[in-house]
């Protein structure tokens, strides 16, 4: 959603560059004008991609090769995940292989239950198209598989789950014990 957002700002402002302004032909001002709306743009594009990389307060994002272990995922059709219940430890980075075993596509968004309502929300406004990949969040199309790894830092309990329209409220969830 959030690249869709960045698309449509780039669009948005070559529209403008293109559409001129006080109906000057030459000189100075519009190429002043032009460079500005450039900087704008470039202004609300940086903002975008800071919000890309919010802040979790149950961890963060990390690299595969940082991974203390992998934790295999198989995301099903009858709206389960396979382990549905996780232990990580706290400060421990995690490696998810997640497979989608379906034949629909199926998501595996990592968070706390906020973090889900949020998401599930920002699913429903998109009317049954499909997430892109996030921080937190893999989007699996059916026979796919991703990697999501991530370092938990506060003992807590989490949530993934799959925001695909209905599979959320059907139960398609599973917790994460952060001890």
């Amino acid at each position: 959603m959030r690249t869709r957002l960045l698309i449509a700002l780039f669009v948005l402002g070559l529209i403008a560059l293109s559409c001129g302004g006080d109906g000057d032909t030459g000189g100075n001002g519009r190429a002043e004008d032009q460079e500005q709306a450039a900087q704008d743009e470039e202004m609300e594009m940086d903002e975008e991609m800071e919000m890309d990389d919010e802040a979790f307060a149950f961890g963060e994002p990390a690299k595969a090769g940082d991974a203390d272990r992998t934790i295999e995922v198989a995301a099903k059709d009858d709206l389960t995940f396979d382990p549905s219940v996780v232990e990580v430890s706290k400060g421990e980075t995690v490696e998810f292989v997640v497979t989608n075993e379906g034949k629909i596509v199926h998501e595996f968004v990592l968070g706390d239950e906020a973090t889900q309502h949020e998401h599930e929300a920002e699913m429903e406004e998109m009317e049954g198209e499909m997430m892109g990949d996030e921080a937190n969040a893999i989007a699996l199309e059916p026979g796919e598989t991703k990697e999501l790894t991530w370092t938990f830092s506060t003992e807590t309990e989490l949530m993934f789950a799959c925001h695909e329209e209905g599979h959320f409220e059907a139960g398609m969830i599973g917790d994460i014990k952060v001890q």
